[in-house]
């Protein structure tokens, strides 16, 4: 076997020497470009993170204001709706009081028209039972009374 072979052991120590050389010259380059890479990549990636944190503490802040703005809107709209209705309680309160003046003024005018008619009732009332006793004494009784005294006695009996 060439690795027990003491007479060629100088040379392949010294290709040994001479690979192991360049290998770490190659890797000495590249090692440095690659930690450049990966302290690059791991600035990016840290720039990136705090990109999104800055985001999310803006959109945090446009939903609190959103928020705000939302319970403000709903309070103006609470205060336009209260407003509306009082408006339309004191419509209504107007119009009830605009009802109820001209109820009561139909009412009186009909009580006024009731107690006229009442009265010429009452009147005619008398009237009729003053001719109606005269007709029922002359039938009855044969006589002839006279009407202002048949009156008379009606109004006397219906007081």
């Amino acid at each position: 076997m060439p690795q027990f072979d003491f007479s060629t052991a100088l040379p392949q120590i010294l290709w040994l020497a001479l690979t192991f050389a360049l290998l770490y010259l190659s890797v000495a380059r590249v090692l440095p470009k690659i930690g450049r890479v990966v302290a690059e990549r791991q600035e990016r990636i840290a720039a990136d993170l705090r990109a999104a944190e800055a985001a999310k503490q803006a959109a945090e802040a446009a939903m609190s204001e959103r928020g705000g703005r939302l319970a403000d809107a709903r309070a103006q709209a609470l205060a336009v709706t209260e407003a509306a209705r009082a408006r339309a309680a004191a419509d209504l309160a107007r119009r009830l009081a605009q009802v109820d003046a001209e109820l009561e003024a139909r009412e009186e005018e009909a009580l006024a028209a009731l107690r006229a008619q009442t009265e010429a009732a009452l009147a005619d009332l008398d009237r009729v039972a003053a001719e109606l006793a005269v007709e029922l004494v002359e039938r009855a009784a044969g006589m002839r009374v006279a009407a202002d005294a048949a009156a008379a006695t009606v109004r006397k009996l219906a007081a």
